[in-house]
């Protein structure tokens, strides 16, 4: 993983350029299902805090100077694509046109039955700007989010950054996940890395990049796209990378149903990587990973719990969490060699 930390040069406004890059922010409406519609909204109002601070030239004091110079460039509109695979309710929609400023050219479109990659390959496909931010409609980013994420693409070597992904360990449940789901522990470093492994929550690409590949077709798994992506962009010369001053909170699963499903669906998609039909890989595969991420999340919670403000009498409900998540994951890879058909058709998280 090669890492650079970036510049501590606070900076000031340069003066406006005639070329403006324009910003498209595409934000998948899928995940409301699971997590609400107040988080999407929340989320709604910090883009337009933040987009406002950026469009006044507040930027965070340690953003290098060449980046404060390529975000004074941007287009002060940018467009608001909502992509949805269901109508809105209206009052919804009214609230977030009520919500939208004025340098938020919104628009909300539905496509009906679209899941969570092809609503972003749909919404980019509307995008009009030169540069295309996918935004998952469950994160919350923090202060400073934007112009650190959007800063890092002033190097002409970025041509695609993400954002630090972790998940808020406010309680038992959410510090089981923080500890031992996917996403790393909030990092506070700063650095600008070339991940192992990305994810498309929080992601920002120069939009001809993107129209070059785009999220591949998965077939009848739900999840893993961006590591087809990752491979893609590798064959054309292109590295990702991700910006760990740029941090945005993921919520844990919201309930113990959905944490089951998010796990049979985890095991089947690990299952389903190399081939949709029986295999005994496959299934050795998908109980293996289970395996391997039970015991890193063991490891991680021994050593970190302190980290994420468990006390210790906390530590076997945290451990009871992470093994029946786990234990749901191997069993999704186990009913996907029963029926593999029946698996592909459920659980599309």
């Amino acid at each position: 993983m090669q890492t650079i930390a970036p510049e501590p040069v606070s900076c000031e406004p340069s003066e406006k350029t005639a070329t403006r890059a324009r910003l498209s922010i595409i934000i998948e409406w899928a995940n409301t299902l699971l997590n609400g519609t107040p988080r999407a909204k929340l989320l709604f109002d910090i883009l337009a805090r933040q987009w406002d601070a950026l469009i006044r030239h507040e930027y965070p004091p340690t953003l290098p100077s060449e980046a404060c110079r390529f975000l004074d460039r941007l287009d002060p509109r940018v467009q608001i694509l909502i992509i949805s695979g269901e109508s809105l309710e209206n009052d919804i929609e009214q609230a977030l046109r009520m919500q939208s400023p004025e340098s938020f050219d919104l628009s909300i479109h539905v496509e009906q039955g679209l899941e969570y990659y092809p609503l972003k390959n749909f919404g980019a496909a509307l995008a009009n700007g030169d540069l295309l931010l996918f935004v998952d409609s469950d994160v919350l980013p923090e202060e400073g989010w934007f112009a650190h994420l959007l800063g890092s693409l002033h190097r002409p070597d970025v041509q695609v950054v993400c954002g630090q992904t972790f998940v808020v360990p406010d309680g038992v449940f959410a510090s089981a996940f923080a500890l031992a789901w996917t996403y790393d522990l909030r990092d506070d470093s700063g650095q600008l890395i070339q991940p192992t492994k990305f994810y498309a929550n929080n992601i920002a690409f120069r939009a001809d990049v993107f129209r070059e590949t785009g999220f591949a077709p998965l077939g009848r798994r739900s999840r893993g796209a961006s590591s087809l992506l990752r491979k893609e962009l590798a064959r054309m010369g292109v590295c990702v990378w991700e910006n760990r001053s740029a941090r945005v909170g993921h919520p844990p699963p919201s309930s113990f149903r959905h944490m089951a499903v998010r796990a049979l669906a985890h095991g089947r998609d690990h299952y389903m990587k190399e081939s949709e039909g029986r295999t005994v890989s496959g299934l050795r595969r998908s109980v293996s990973v289970a395996a391997a991420r039970l015991g890193r999340g063991f490891v991680r919670t021994f050593r970190c719990w302190r980290q994420v403000g468990l006390r210790i009498w906390e530590l076997p409900a945290v451990l009871a969490i992470i093994s029946a998540y786990y234990g749901f994951f191997a069993l999704g890879g186990l009913f996907t060699h029963v029926s593999p058909n029946g698996m592909g058709s459920r659980f599309r998280v």
